[in-house]
């Protein structure tokens, strides 16, 4: 088989058929044919058969592969069979595979592994490169600090294109990516940057600050990633740099590390949104305890909140009792008016993530707010009037579906206000806008809902 291996093309495997294929040709030993596979098959797809092999037969093929290929495909495990491999993995081999990593990747794992672990990570890594991951794990989490790599091209003012060729050339390797290079003075002072493509057509004596962009976009070490995330994005970039106290380059924020910042605070966000305290992995692999911690503390503070609506319900109890019809539609009332708060709380919250809203649109929002309020409850005040009036028990009078269906319209505007207006007091306030969610916003909208149902049943029902 392995005589003829050029003969193979692996890509049109699927991925059942290659994890039935590897454990015969770890068998037999067949190196070349299984750097084909790894050489032609995409890694993240290669990722999932690697974990479902043996640990035996996964360290045979961890060890006879490049060490760029398997410094790579690490970084695309999952940290329960990263940790596993290490400790599998001898001195040597360990630190083969970690010099063939970058910065940034070895960060990413090393957040996830236990103390003991870390350790002997930081054992088997160069002098050198220890002091850059020491370095990048003093930052704050959530930074850009914590995010970016230090691996990159950097190229003087004074460098003429041709010096600048070398040097890519001999960074190529070693760094996250060469299509951005950064340009730096001698006292490494950001100052520009110039596209491998703008060096390529140049002739190679023009300088490099002749053909550099000024125009150069950084944040800074303390800069939280979802700005980071937000720059990149509204700047169409690939690569961000990355400056210290001293405005001096450091490091790079590259595409590729913002979509797992966009995953990440997106999550969170949906976490906080649903009342939920953001938890670290998936679904599957988040123990019980772990979501009952994330979940408990909220539930008892909506639940001592709700408290408002039930000693509303009690003062208004002897109203109830006069017309009991009116408690039917409490229900109804209550989930319009929470459906509406949560639509524009994520509404404004998306808005202040993309579009950067803030205080100074806090008119600009009530005014919009107070609109689609009007008009979503002009048509259900109709719809809902309809309703009950016509479909209703024969005991809803034209008063109670009039009371009932101006209460939902009213419940609704006051709602839709209270959903874009309290995000942006939260961002105000350094608080995240997500926290102000649905969760707070239903509360409010319960108490608010109720009292104006009984206020308008008093002085239209004369109860």
């Amino acid at each position: 088989m392995e005589s003829n291996f050029k003969e193979y093309n692996f890509l049109e495997y699927s991925k059942e058929q290659l994890f039935s294929l590897l454990p015969e040709l770890i068998k037999e030993k067949k190196v070349l044919l299984i750097r084909k596979i790894f050489d032609q098959y995409n890694i993240v797809d290669l990722s999932e058969i690697f974990i479902k092999l043996e640990l035996n037969q996964a360290l045979f093929i961890f060890k006879i592969l490049p060490k760029d290929i398997s410094a790579n495909l690490f970084t695309y495990l999952e940290p329960e069979y990263q940790e596993k491999l290490i400790k599998a993995l001898s001195s040597v081999e360990l630190k083969s595979m970690l010099d063939n990593m970058f910065s940034d990747d070895i960060i990413g794992f090393l957040e996830e592994m236990p103390a003991n672990v870390i350790k002997h990570i930081l054992d088997n890594v160069s002098h050198e490169h220890r002091k850059e991951i020491n370095t990048l794990l003093s930052y704050k989490d959530n930074t850009a600090g914590s995010v970016m790599s230090t691996d990159f091209v950097e190229l003087l003012q004074t460098d003429t294109v041709e010096t600048a060729i070398k040097k890519i050339k001999q960074k190529a390797q070693a760094v996250e990516t060469i299509n951005v290079c950064f340009v730096i003075d001698k006292k490494r002072l950001l100052i520009g940057f110039v596209n491998l493509r703008e060096i390529i057509i140049s002739k190679n004596d023009k300088l490099i600050k002749d053909i550099m962009d000024k125009n150069v976009h950084y944040v800074y070490t303390n800069t939280d990633q979802e700005e980071v995330a937000n720059i990149l994005s509204k700047y169409d970039l690939t690569t961000v740099a990355v400056l210290n106290d001293e405005n001096r380059l450091i490091g790079i924020v590259t595409a590729d590390d913002v979509l797992d910042i966009l995953n990440e605070e997106a999550t969170e966000d949906i976490h906080k949104m649903s009342g939920i305290t953001s938890t670290e992995g998936s679904y599957l692999k988040t123990t019980i305890k772990e979501m009952i911690k994330s979940r408990i503390s909220w539930l008892l503070i909506l639940m001592i909140s709700a408290t408002f609506t039930g000693y509303i319900l009690q003062y208004f109890e002897d109203k109830l009792s006069a017309v009991a019809i009116l408690s039917a539609s409490i229900p109804i009332i209550m989930s319009t008016a929470g459906n509406a708060g949560a639509q524009s709380s994520t509404m404004v919250i998306r808005g202040i993530a993309v579009d950067d809203l803030n205080m100074k649109d806090f008119f600009v929002v009530v005014k919009k707010e107070l609109f689609v309020g009007l008009l979503c409850g002009a048509i259900l005040f109709v719809i809902n009037f309809i309703r009950l009036y016509l479909f209703g028990s024969k005991d809803i009078t034209l008063s109670i579906s009039f009371v009932v269906s101006l209460t939902i319209t009213l419940s609704l505007i006051s709602a839709n206000i209270a959903g874009g207006i309290l995000p942006l007091i939260a961002k105000q306030f350094k608080m995240d806008p997500a926290s102000a969610a649905a969760p707070l916003i239903t509360t409010i909208v319960d108490a608010t809902s109720l009292i104006t149902y009984f206020m308008l049943a008093i002085l239209i029902l004369g109860i």
